[in-house]
């Protein structure tokens, strides 16, 4: 009679140390041991990219997470008081955590299903200038790489060359700075937290200067921070590769302002345009980005760098409210 019994409190006993699943049970005791969903913390290249193009990824993901790296270190180590800190995120006292947090979970959150892909499976390739997109609502997780990011796009190594300046040039000019705004849009990567509240590098700054609430989530200052911080601490490039921020436009933070609540709440969605000569993506509030370019490639820029320096492009971005701003840079790419 106690064999049976305790048989049963044996396997009693092992069905509490065994671990559950979880989303196995909506009911489940939270407080005993679990298996965790699959973990990745590196981002997928789909089939659809060929030997050459995925060699090239490859490289762009290890410059993205080397400047991350560096963003995140170089957070960590100098603090909220850091003047470069101040210079893009302000004096809000949750700046610093909230910083340090988004750089940590660029670089070590679940990657399980983010992939950039090269098929085109939405058609936006095919519209002139466009170097790439978040999918938006046909896969919240997925990344398209156009053709143009491959002739167009500069490794870590050429920071600070052919005229390039923080200040005045694209933010998508190196692969490192595209792909991490790129990441900022896949909901898993940040929990949906990066938005875009300014429009350029000046109305960045402005942002920090006079509405640091949203500096520390958006898109823009992180991505010029990262790219200020490695032009400064890993190319070597001093002033001169920083540059001077244009003036900024007048309806910058009060335009952060108003579309907050928008950026926060709107539903994504990819779409397509044909405008000329355009690099174009979705944000997360469904409006279009899309900065103008020369149509030399990196090459050509390359051997005549003082052409390019002097090829001026155009960059808009699109406000949930409606309103648009442009600012002149001095070198062309996203």
């Amino acid at each position: 009679m106690l064999a049976p019994i305790a048989a049963t409190l044996a396997l009693a006993g092992l069905a509490a140390a065994s671990p559950i699943a979880v989303g196995a049970n909506p009911h489940m005791n939270i407080n005993v041991a679990r298996d965790l969903k699959e973990y990745k913390t590196d981002v997928e290249i789909h089939e659809s990219c060929n030997a050459t193009q995925r060699r090239m990824l490859e490289k762009a993901l290890a410059d993205t997470f080397e400047v991350a790296t560096v963003a995140q270190e170089y957070v960590a180590t100098n603090g909220p008081e850091d003047p470069v800190f101040q210079k893009y995120f302000g004096k809000e006292q949750k700046s610093y955590s909230t910083v340090l947090g988004i750089w940590e979970s660029l670089l070590t959150s679940n990657k399980e299903g983010v992939l950039l892909r090269c098929d085109n499976p939405d058609g936006n390739c095919g519209q002139p200038g466009w170097r790439g997109h978040w999918r938006g609502d046909n896969a919240t997780s997925e990344t398209v790489i156009c053709d143009l990011s491959y002739t167009d796009r500069f490794y870590n190594e050429a920071f600070c060359m052919f005229g390039y300046t923080v200040a005045g040039s694209p933010l998508g000019t190196h692969w490192s700075i595209d792909l991490i705004h790129r990441m900022f849009h896949v909901p898993t990567i940040t929990n949906g937290l990066v938005g875009h509240y300014s429009e350029d590098y000046a109305s960045a700054l402005e942002l920090a200067e006079h509405n640091a609430t949203y500096s520390s989530i958006d898109s823009d200052a992180l991505q010029a921070f990262a790219a200020h911080v490695y032009a400064v601490e890993v190319a070597k490039g001093g002033d001169a590769c920083i540059g001077e921020a244009a003036e900024a436009h007048s309806d910058s933070h009060g335009a952060a302002t108003s579309s907050a609540a928008a950026s926060a709440s709107a539903t994504p969605a990819a779409s397509a345009t044909s405008s000329a000569a355009e690099s174009c993506h979705t944000h997360a509030d469904g409006t279009e980005h899309c900065e103008g370019h020369a149509e030399s490639s990196a090459a050509a820029t390359s051997a005549a760098a003082a052409a390019a320096t002097s090829a001026a492009s155009q960059d808009c971005h699109t406000h949930a409210d409606g309103s648009e701003c442009k600012r002149a840079s001095v070198i062309r790419f996203e």
